[in-house]
């Protein structure tokens, strides 16, 4: 299975699909992720189940759910693409900004942060915090409508988030404390 198949079926929900691949192809492009290469996997799980977590916390802070994105999930995304803890633990020690434990569960979860942080940061240097409000807030909201809209791609999704800036502008007033974490660096 292709990686990136593997992502949209594991990793994320329908309803966001559309704001995964335009962030996913925008990270492609800079060279953020690198998904058609070999020994790339581990790297592009990680990043995929931080945008994840992102999504999860933006949730949390919007509507109060609990963001269900966990240490175990990114574990388990791994082991279904045949990743062993080996490989993981030699991915992490070949990244002298993720802080290596005896334990491997602390390891994989101090990656996790650190590639969470990370696609804050460069979340915020490819877009607007108020693009991401309008994209994050598009992608999770059921916004009441007489019938249900369904995106056939990323295209159709930024163009029914350009057609409703109004709605948007509107939300982020009310959301203000949420627009103000995503300003912040997004931490998580």
């Amino acid at each position: 299975m292709d990686l990136r198949d593997y992502i949209h079926e594991a990793v994320f929900e329908d309803k966001f699909l559309y704001l995964f691949d335009l962030i996913w192809d925008n990270f492609e492009e800079e060279g953020f992720v690198i998904s058609d290469e070999e020994n790339t996997q581990i790297d592009c799980i990680i990043k995929a189940a931080a945008i994840k977590n992102l999504i999860g916390e933006f949730v949390y802070r919007l509507y109060d759910e609990v963001n269900e994105t966990s240490y175990e999930d990114l574990q388990r995304y791994l082991a279904d693409i045949g990743e062993s803890e080996s490989d993981v633990e030699a991915y992490c020690e070949g990244n002298e900004e993720i802080g290596l434990d005896d334990d491997y569960a602390l390891t994989l979860t101090n990656a996790f942060d650190y590639a969470t942080q990370i696609t804050a940061d460069k979340l915020l240097e490819m877009f607007s915090a108020t693009d991401l409000f309008d994209y994050f807030f598009t992608a999770t909201y059921d916004f009441e409508q007489d019938f249900v809209f369904a995106f056939e791609d990323s295209d159709e999704f930024l163009a029914f988030v350009d057609s409703n800036q109004d709605k948007l502008d509107a939300y982020k007033e009310e959301y203000s404390s949420v627009l103000d974490w995503i300003e912040s660096g997004m931490v998580v």
